[in-house]
């Protein structure tokens, strides 16, 4: 880590310390992550949506290959 970077990072913390982020500051940023989170959780539901309509047709496919399916 050069000096400049070491400068730069207690300039930024003499920043928050002397400035703290305003209420609306700090709700906009978790407002952002919120919704980060949610389209992440969000794939991962569509994800396992679809492995598991997968895994029920592959278990309908072997039950009726091994005859223990429902044959009505």
């Amino acid at each position: 880590m050069n000096i400049s970077m070491s400068l730069s990072k207690i300039r930024t913390l003499w920043q928050y310390v002397t400035h703290p982020p305003q209420a609306q500051e700090l709700a906009a940023k978790e407002l952002e992550e919120a919704k980060r989170s949610y389209l992440a959780n969000k794939t991962h539901a569509e994800y396992y949506t679809v492995l598991c309509n997968f895994e029920t047709q592959r278990i309908k496919r072997l039950e009726q290959y091994l005859g223990l399916g429902d044959h009505s």
